[in-house]
């Protein structure tokens, strides 16, 4: 009676089990051959990998304010703002600094100013050790989508940004 009870139930679980869900069962032998016991295994594996980008854009002490390859003093330059689109490449940017009011001028490799104006309640002067955000998908720090942190612990978003042209 015994041995038709688990024969039932051995076939009952075959049929609703698939092929991979009985993989994880080991059939282990007992002191009557006839007589399997079914064990589940027990062993659970889990992986999880994150992977997080941070790009940094180092304060002006470190990054030389540069104009036609010779060194000038900020506050002597007259600059021009003209519209720019409402993306930029992270790649091209290597600094950023504190402007004037609520915006944060930003400097790209190749020499090139631009001046990122901050939302409502930031201030430019949170930004004096410089700023850092988390790599968008695409590669790019756009308007009214990404957040620029600085190292104070400030986080704001940016409204528009502007080219600027010595005068």
């Amino acid at each position: 009676m015994r041995a038709l009870l688990v024969i039932i139930l051995f076939a009952v679980a075959w049929t609703t089990l698939s092929d991979k869900a009985l993989a994880h069962f080991r059939v282990a032998a007992i002191d009557r051959p006839l007589i399997p016991f079914l064990g589940l295994k027990t062993e659970f594996h889990q992986v999880r990998v994150d992977q997080r980008v941070i790009v940094r854009f180092p304060s002006q002490d470190s990054v030389p304010a540069t104009v036609g390859g010779q060194r000038q003093s900020v506050g002597k330059i007259k600059y021009k703002e003209k519209k720019i689109g409402k993306c930029l490449l992270v790649n091209r940017l290597g600094g950023s600094r504190p402007g004037p009011d609520r915006s944060l001028d930003l400097l790209t490799r190749d020499g090139i100013l631009i001046r990122a104006y901050l939302g409502d309640g930031c201030l430019a002067r949170e930004f004096y050790a410089g700023a850092y955000m988390e790599r968008s998908y695409d590669g790019k720090l756009c308007v009214n989508r990404d957040i620029l942190h600085a190292r104070t612990g400030a986080k704001c978003d940016i409204d528009k940004f502007r080219l600027l042209i010595a005068r």
